[in-house]
């Protein structure tokens, strides 16, 4: 059992080995096992090094989907990590982490606006756009007042979009469709 979680090894060195599914539920599993571990994990997803952090963007994604709270701490930093981020890969794991956590209240209202600029910034890279979209929806499935903004702002970036982000604008605004319709009903 420990041999499977590689307990000799610090999470940096398990994930400057090899970015792989298998380290990264590796990482994943040791941090639900024992959760004071998070710090470990969380140290490497705002390490200096690229290539550490964006490998430790995989298990915290996974963390985010199931074990949200464990990431609760780190938000403020997750946050202010997007005010002037070192390299793209910071932006794009913080945004994917998000689409899958159930985020306090208190955060919210940053968390909305930041997602919003970065979808109606024609420079934003479609990764930003395309998570912090999920992000927008989730919230606003939330709030159903910011509907009625982000419908438009997801319209208006639709023309610009690869073909990955208009997948997903399809997706995110059937489901804010989905939630006016329900609301009416």
């Amino acid at each position: 059992y420990k041999k499977h979680f590689h307990m000799s090894k610090t999470f940096r060195e398990i994930l400057k080995e090899k970015h792989s599914k298998a380290n990264a539920v590796t990482i994943k599993n040791a941090v639900i096992a024992d959760p004071s571990r998070i710090h470990e994990l969380m140290d490497c997803f705002f390490s200096e090094e690229m290539r550490v952090c964006q490998y430790a963007s995989w298990p915290v994604g996974m963390l985010g989907e199931d074990h949200g709270e464990l990431l609760v701490p780190y938000l403020d930093k997750m946050i202010a990590g997007l005010d002037n981020p070192k390299h793209d890969a910071v932006v794009r794991n913080t945004l994917r982490t998000w689409q899958f956590m159930d985020l306090p209240e208190e955060y919210e209202g940053p968390i909305y606006d930041v997602c919003f600029s970065y979808l109606q910034d024609m420079k934003s890279p479609i990764a930003f756009k395309v998570f912090g979209m999920t992000v927008l929806t989730n919230l606003a499935i939330k709030y159903l007042d910011l509907i009625e903004e982000l419908i438009p702002a997801i319209e208006d970036q639709f023309p610009h979009g690869s073909r990955g982000f208009q997948s997903r604008a399809k997706n995110e605004l059937k489901r804010l469709h989905k939630t006016i319709n329900s609301a009416n009903a």
